[in-house]
């Protein structure tokens, strides 16, 4: 680089554990550890408030307020930074395992039974939600890109469905949770109808469908 006298100077580079990009706290392995100690204060911040603000809260108005205010922060940009431990999917889900707990009488009831009451799935379903909404958006075209990458099956085996991905190889854990990697076997796992729906909300509607019976919609894996 050269300054205003033409003569070549040399800046230094400083190191950094962390950049943050977009919103999104991107560290030196990828671990996105500071990303969601960060989210979750955040939202724990934002929980306070409400707490302070109301003596008592209504399950509509603490609905409206969790989703408006709170969710938003917990999965801003979540198919960057998916979890990729248990101990990271568990603190995100912490946060409203507690919000659900300002509900007077929830609050000593089992975290998936408050869920369920409520009718307001984990925070880890809804992610893998999700990532199930926007392949659905790559495969179909709604994106004008040509990433992430998928490949469509080669073989002869599509039962269930007509748009199979094929699973790539990788060598690295870290790899293996790479939007494009950590999407294809639940998406290969989704029936034919669901996948091949006319619009993006009628995919939501057919997935809501297929998965309304899973126990992991208001009983998260990570605990």
């Amino acid at each position: 680089m050269s300054d205003a006298s033409g003569e070549a100077r040399s800046i230094a580079l400083e190191e950094s554990d962390f950049e943050k990009d977009l919103g999104v706290y991107v560290d030196n392995n990828l671990s996105f550890n500071k990303h969601v100690a960060l989210s979750a204060a955040k939202a724990n911040r934002v929980m306070g408030v409400i707490r302070r603000s109301f003596d008592y809260l209504t399950v509509e108005v603490f609905l409206q307020l969790y989703k408006s205010l709170v969710r938003p922060i917990l999965e801003y940009g979540h198919a960057v930074w998916q979890p990729q431990h248990k101990t990271l999917c568990q603190e995100v889900e912490r946060v409203q395992r507690r919000a659900t707990k300002l509900i007077s009488s929830l609050k000593d009831k089992p975290y998936s039974e408050r869920l369920a009451t409520l009718k307001l799935p984990c925070l880890e379903h809804r992610r893998k939600r999700g990532d199930m909404i926007e392949v659905y958006k790559y495969l179909h075209g709604f994106y004008k890109t040509e990433r992430p990458q998928f490949s469509f099956f080669a073989g002869r085996d599509t039962r269930g469905s007509t748009l199979k991905l094929s699973k790539p190889r990788y060598r690295l854990n870290v790899r293996g949770n790479f939007f494009s990697e950590r999407v294809v076997n639940t998406w290969n796992s989704l029936p034919d109808q669901v996948v091949t729906a006319p619009s993006v909300n009628a995919f939501k509607a057919r997935l809501d469908a297929h998965w309304k019976d899973l126990p992991s919609v208001f009983d998260p894996e990570c605990y």
